[in-house]
């Protein structure tokens, strides 16, 4: 009964250390990674400075466990459009180009916040840059190269519009870029798109 117990409050509270790395992305999203402080970490996830410390001593230590958290928010997100998906080769390229299109788990204003501060060069940014690294080899050996890096640089360019606010399309435009995209997956030869939608 007991053990029973130890792990359902394991389950149900999430421990220290995630709370301090989830504050840690909250506060990047809503101040930006230059203003981050270890008291302000502390103070929004609710333990104390030695609590914090007990964990991450150093503030740049705290932001590569951070951006590590964030990289496997961003494979759950992934995982949970795939879930949705029928079972096939294509399968795990159109849940990461849907994970990256439809920001379901939120992770775009921080990773936009990341960008500004130029903090993808920063060393705690490494675990992000091998999550790009490794994230495609996978793509190729499901559906070709060919058709992985077009839909890859299709979904990233996209992506990077949206975050910068620079995207050229209408709401009706994107929908029928992210299908097009998403039938290049398939491996569908590239069609003309619906005449009204060039405006």
């Amino acid at each position: 009964m007991h053990e029973t117990t130890t792990t359902n409050r394991k389950r149900g509270r999430p421990s220290a250390r995630t709370k301090i790395l989830d504050a840690t992305l909250e506060l990047v999203g809503d101040i930006g990674v230059p203003a981050i402080t270890l008291d302000g970490v502390a103070i929004r996830a609710g333990v104390s400075k030695g609590g914090l410390l007990y964990h991450f001593r150093f503030k740049e230590q705290l932001l590569a466990a951070a951006n590590e958290h964030l990289v496997r928010r961003r494979v759950a997100a992934r995982d949970a459009e795939a879930k949705r998906l029928p079972k096939g080769k294509s399968r795990r390229l159109k849940a990461y180009v849907l994970a990256s299109v439809n920001n379901r788990a939120g992770n775009d204003q921080i990773s936009t916040k990341l960008l500004v501060a130029g903090s993808m060069t920063a060393e705690s940014a490494e675990p992000i840059r091998r999550y790009f690294k490794e994230r495609f080899p996978p793509f190729v050996d499901d559906v070709g190269f060919d058709r992985a890096a077009l839909a890859h640089a299709a979904t990233e360019g996209l992506w990077f519009m949206d975050v910068l606010g620079l995207s050229p399309f209408t709401a009706k435009q994107r929908a029928q870029l992210v299908k097009t995209i998403l039938s290049i997956v398939d491996g569908a030869p590239l069609t003309l798109a619906d005449p009204d939608i060039s405006s």
